[in-house]
This record gives structure tokens, C-alpha cells and sequence, in this order.
């Protein structure tokens, strides 16, 4: 796969957080890395690294300790980074009201799109509540022979929980081409679901986003209030024998189990959905998802994709790094 113009061809993503400067400040004074350590983890110069330190001490970011109000999401980012062999992780402070964590993780999602999609990329896309949230906040801008691909089929109705909708919207932001999934979330049958993806057009679908560089994915719980669910994109019935399964979460409309391995339920087997297997492979992979009842789905994700960054909310993070 071809590097995109203007992106570093070391291996593994860009170290990110909810504020750099302070994480510089960290990595510096707590963990004890060097400059040059620190420079190649943000993909940055050592010279920026020197400069960040010194502005730290300049403005009492650093005195004995670090004295800033994003230093305890910089220690929950570092402990998921450690526990979960994750490059980057992105705590941003869990909100008053769960009915705004969505957004709060929608809000670092947009940001992270920003920062990361660059001319020549490729970006593959779930759906879901958290990542439509992040439509509201993206920047409009132009990139050049970039693309957009769905990673999930689409629902005949189309509102804001039609997974197609979120790939659509992110490509019209960045005024690039979209790639559908044109084909029900959920087909008739195991037949119609194998007869579906030997079309040319789906076949070219799935081979763009097995080539991207970039892939975005939420997770959601087994509940009546998950989107799955709440929306009758699978029927509430489904849930028990599901769970009787095992089934602990679903990615991309897959059930999962708590090791984050497809549960033997003929549902899945009628997911028009790029697989979790060829996800897993897109060498940048993001998962954002948080609240405390997500906290197994989360787990279970986690060990389903081989995650590069994940996006999530303060509370969400004290209980990922905790034993099970």
C-alpha cells in the first residue's frame, strides 16, 4: 500500500492525547524519555520537543509536578496505552450528563479526522450514534484523491442511524468520494448475503477498505438502548439467544463474545459488513466508545481489533485499566 503524500513512514499511529503539551510534559518528567524518544512517539522534531519543554516551565505547566488540569487524563491515556498496547490514547473528561457523552466523544473524534486525514488517504468508517456526533464538529475542507468507504451496509430508511449516512457526511466534509455498502445492514439470508458480495461493485467496496488507511469504529452493548437494538436494525428479540451465545457487544453489526471472538448465531452470518479480520489489518485503527455500560463491550473490542488508538471518556478509562 502506497504511503500517503505527507505522511510519516515510521511504523505505528501518531501519538495523540487530549492536550500534547502536557503529555510531552509527562513522557519528559514522569516517565523519564528522552527527547528523542519523545520526538519520534509525536512524530515531531527535537527542536519542537525542546520548545514544548521550555514553554512548560515558563508557564508553571511543570514546577515539582505537572500542575495542569489535563494531567490525570494524561495518566489514564498512558496507563491504556500500556495496558492495552495501544500507540495513542484520547481521554477527554467524562460530562456531567451521560445524554452528552456522545458528543464529548464525537467532539475528540472530529478533532483527531482533522488532525490525521491528510491528501491521498483513505478513511473506512462504521456507523452509530458516537461517530454521527462527530459530523457536527468536523472542519470543512478539501483533500485531494482522498476517499471515504463505508464499512457497513445501509437501512431503506434513511436517518441519522442509517450506518451509510456517517461515511456520506464525513466525505462531503472533506469534499472527497464516498464508497456504499449499497446492500440492507442485515440481508434476508445466509444465500442472499453470499450472492450479494460476489457483485463487481461490493467486491470493489471491500478491497478499498481493506486498502485504507485509516479505519473508525464505535461498539455497541447488549441492551434494548443500544442503536442496534433501539432502532430495530436487529430485532429486540435477538437479544437473549444472543446472549445465550455469549454475545457481549456487536462491532460493525457482528456480535461478539468477551474475547472478542464472532458468536455461533446465524445473525452473523447475514451482516453485510466488512469483516472484523480485514479491520483489523488497516494499519491505523480507531475505536471511540464510552460510558460505564459499555465497559465489557469496550473489553471485548479491544481484544476483537488490533486497536492503534482509542478514543474515550475519563470514567470509561478508570475502569478499562482495572482487572477484571
Amino acid at each position: 500500500m502506497r504511503t500517503p503524500k505527507g505522511a510519516s513512514t515510521e511504523s505505528g499511529a501518531t501519538m495523540v492525547s487530549s492536550d500534547l503539551t502536557v503529555k510531552t510534559a509527562w513522557l519528559y518528567y514522569v516517565e523519564g524519555l528522552t527527547q528523542e524518544q519523545i520526538a519520534e512517539k509525536l512524530k515531531v522534531s527535537r527542536v519542537k520537543v525542546m520548545r514544548t519543554l521550555a514553554a512548560c516551565t515558563a508557564d508553571g505547566v511543570v514546577v515539582t509536578t505537572i500542575n495542569a488540569q489535563t494531567a490525570r487524563q494524561v495518566e489514564l491515556e498512558r496507563a491504556l496505552e500500556e495496558q492495552w498496547g495501544l500507540d495513542a490514547a484520547i481521554v477527554v473528561p467524562t460530562p456531567s450528563g451521560e445524554e452528552h457523552l456522545e458528543k464529548a466523544i464525537g467532539h475528540s473524534v472530529a478533532l483527531y479526522l482533522d488532525a490525521q486525514m491528510q491528501d491521498g488517504m483513505t478513511l473506512a468508517i462504521g456507523g452509530g450514534a458516537t461517530l454521527h456526533s462527530s459530523i457536527a464538529f468536523l472542519s470543512r475542507k478539501h483533500l485531494r484523491d482522498a476517499s471515504v468507504v463505508a464499512l457497513v451496509g445501509s437501512l431503506p430508511h434513511s436517518q441519522w442511524i442509517n450506518p451509510s449516512t456517517v461515511a456520506a457526511k464525513v466525505a462531503e466534509a472533506f469534499d472527497v468520494d464516498s464508497y456504499q455498502i449499497t446492500a440492507p445492514v442485515i440481508a434476508h439470508s445466509q444465500a442472499l448475503h453470499d450472492l450479494l458480495w460476489t457483485q463487481p461493485e461490493l467486491m470493489d467496496v471491500r478491497k478499498r477498505a481493506a486498502q485504507a488507511d485509516i479505519a473508525l469504529l464505535t461498539v455497541g452493548e447488549m441492551s434494548p438502548n443500544a442503536t442496534i437494538f433501539r432502532h430495530n436494525i436487529v430485532p429486540q428479540s435477538f437479544i437473549a439467544p444472543l446472549k445465550a451465545k455469549g454475545a457481549v457487544a456487536n462491532m460493525l453489526c457482528y456480535f461478539i463474545d468477551a474475547e472478542g471472538k464472532i458468536v455461533d448465531h446465524e445473525v452473523n452470518g447475514r451482516v453485510m459488513a466488512i469483516d472484523l479480520e480485514a479491520v483489523s489489518a488497516v494499519p491505523n485503527l480507531v475505536l471511540a466508545a464510552g460510558g460505564k455500560r459499555k465497559i465489557p463491550a469496550i473489553r471485548a473490542a479491544l481484544k476483537a481489533v488490533k486497536a492503534n488508538v482509542l478514543i474515550t471518556d475519563s470514567d470509561s478509562a478508570a475502569a478499562l485499566i482495572q482487572p477484571r
